[in-house]
């Protein structure tokens, strides 16, 4: 990799794959195992929907990471090697430059949508989960605005769960704001950005949010 590129994966982190061949823009899960020269790296099997996902040798794919407080970057990468054995594992070699993807761009629509928002605490020594119902303020393709009873720490990590023109849609999140708010029965607004979710997700609010937009248009109201 070029000099700018060192920083942008490193061993251990959590990448999606996607094919470039497939007219379906689906997002696998991976993860970066070892990094070699001249471009080259090793990633377990990509996943989709906790199944393997095989892929071919000299196949081409995008290669998608989010990285904190920077952003989402992808590169295209070619399948040199696959290695079969208790890990199956895959050699791959980044063949083009990195591109950032803009989310500052997404725009947030304000509408409320019931959200079940789970975060993890420790108690006792123990491991809980912590479900909360929520509602939305506001929605984008980069994250949520949550009306909430339980005060977050900015930083806190959750998973929302929601529905999206009858598609269920679960993303992890990090919390990057919170204020105190006495409104419709909430304590807490507490903005969340999204860290992991697949594209097809991310696709699909968008669409959901053009729909609306069109909507109040034809009504009049925007």
């Amino acid at each position: 990799m070029t000099t700018n590129d060192i920083d942008i994966i490193n061993i251990g982190d959590k990448i999606e794959i996607y094919k470039k061949d497939s007219d379906k823009k689906e997002s696998m899960s991976s993860q970066v195992l070892d990094m070699l020269e001249s471009g080259e790296f090793i990633v377990s099997c990509p996943m989709k929907k906790y199944k393997y996902v095989f892929i071919g040798d000299n196949e081409i794919v995008t290669v998608s990471i989010y990285i904190e407080n920077r952003g989402r970057y992808e590169f295209d990468a070619l399948v040199l090697e696959r290695y079969i054995g208790k890990i199956y594992r895959i050699k791959l070699k980044k063949i083009s430059e990195v591109r950032r993807i803009q989310l500052r761009d997404f725009f947030r629509f304000e509408i409320s949508i019931p959200v079940n928002e789970v975060l993890t605490v420790m108690e006792n020594g123990e491991k809980k989960e912590i479900v909360e119902h929520c509602k939305t303020k506001d929605i984008s393709g980069g994250g949520l605005r949550l009306l909430t009873n339980y005060k977050h720490n900015i930083g806190d990590v959750i998973k929302c769960e929601f529905v999206i023109n009858g598609r269920l849609i679960s993303a992890m999140a990090k919390v990057v704001r919170l204020k105190s708010i006495d409104s419709f029965g909430y304590k807490y607004s507490s903005a969340v950005q999204f860290t992991e979710i697949n594209e097809n997700d991310r696709d699909a609010i968008i669409k959901y949010i053009f729909s609306k937009q069109s909507e109040l248009r034809r009504k009049g109201l925007i």
